[in-house]
């Protein structure tokens, strides 16, 4: 079916705005259509990051983050110059009465409801606050991952999945500080990547965002207040990176259910080496019923121990892959993770041990060692019904 973006806008409906939160520097926060719009009740100037705007904005009337219309509707965007695209957010923007000349706008297949806004003072007592949203389970990426879109060429490889992060700053930052301060952003969102183990859909390595994140820096455009230096050593810099871990941590959760409990599951966690249940499943060929395997599957899931093992596993093959350990060292290594604690020792029947025993790679050793963890679990359940 061919769709016809502009079409689509026309036939939307334009609803109320609706206050949803507030934000310092006396900003209001909004929801209408697929909007979460930013009023500010003072002069701001805005750097931000992505194609709408290009440069510094000073005063915009608003800063609107954007949910898109639907995979039918960007695919009928994507492979057109970015002027398109930008057309669409335009239009989306007068849609709600907004004058798209004076507006910051920012774009995501997140939902708004989805977003989280939060609020603190520094040390020091100047007011920061940050409105995220968050997607990475479709658009997970590294720096230094392949590229997959060449604007030169019009190319794109769309996964869905953006995460936005807007600051805003109730001092006067130079631009320099706006420059610290969207780095710290970043790195802040790097940090909460790194800590729920997010996987690049690029490589088999951890995630530090999305091909499509999009950052925005808002201060104050005078006041007594000045700011030159906003970097992760200052108190500024300390503030925002923990009203951005903050307000990320709960978006994920929000738009992805993301958040360190399902994280904590070894699928979840092999999933970035390429390794679907499936190979777990059929590592073995078990006696269960499916009753029982279903169980057993549900409980590996939740398995702390064996999320554990894999956590440290997986840091180990990392290592290896990035010349820290010899490949032998590695295998070593997993070997004790997972002998007595995951896979039971003495107990492995002779078959899974002479399997075990012959795993050349790091990663068939630990599929095979969660396939017998399965089995245990399995036979327990059983044993106990």
């Amino acid at each position: 079916m061919v769709v016809d973006w502009s079409r689509c806008i026309d036939a939307e409906e334009a609803e109320s705005w609706r206050n949803i939160g507030s934000m310092c520097c006396g900003i209001e926060v909004f929801r209408a259509n697929r909007l979460l719009i930013l009023r500010p009740g003072a002069d701001l100037r805005v750097l931000p990051s992505g194609h709408y705007n290009e440069s510094y904005v000073d005063r915009p009337i608003a800063i609107v983050n954007m949910t898109s219309m639907g995979n039918l509707v960007e695919m009928s965007i994507m492979g057109k110059p970015l002027s398109v695209n930008n057309e669409f957010t335009a239009r989306s923007l007068e849609k709600v009465g907004l004058d798209p000349t004076t507006v910051v706008a920012f774009g995501t297949a997140a939902h708004m409801d989805n977003a989280c806004i939060k609020n603190m003072v520094s040390r020091n007592g100047i007011r920061v606050s940050s409105a995220v949203t968050g997607g990475v389970r479709g658009n997970g990426g590294r720096a230094g991952d392949p590229a997959s879109f060449d604007e030169a060429e019009q190319e794109y490889s769309w996964k869905s999945g953006t995460i936005v992060i807007i600051v805003a700053v109730e001092a006067v930052l130079s631009d320099g500080a706006m420059l610290d301060a969207m780095l710290v952003a970043t790195q802040a969102k790097s940090c909460v990547l790194q800590e729920l183990q997010a996987r690049s859909l690029y490589s088999h390595r951890i995630a530090t965002g999305s091909g499509t994140d999009q950052v925005g820096i808002a201060s104050l455009a005078g006041g007594e207040i000045q700011i030159s230096c906003a970097g992760l050593s200052s108190d500024i810099g300390d503030a925002i990176a923990e009203c951005v871990r903050a307000a990320l941590f709960e978006a994920l959760d929000l738009q992805s259910g993301m958040n360190h409990r399902t994280q904590c599951d070894p699928y979840v966690l092999l999933s970035r080496m390429g390794v679907s249940p499936s190979r777990i499943h059929d590592g073995l060929r078990y006696p269960n019923t499916m009753e029982a395997l279903l169980e057993a599957d549900s409980r590996l899931h939740r398995d702390v121990g064996t999320a554990t093992a894999v956590i440290a596993a997986l840091g180990v093959v990392d290592g290896v892959e990035r010349g820290e350990l010899s490949e032998p060292s590695g295998m070593e290594v997993i070997r004790s993770l997972f002998e007595g604690p995951i896979i039971g020792g003495e107990d492995v029947d002779p078959v899974s041990r002479l399997l075990l025993d012959s795993c050349e790679s790091m990663l068939d050793y630990i599929c095979l060692a969660l396939s017998i963890r399965l089995r245990a679990i399995a036979s327990r359940s059983e044993v106990m019904s």
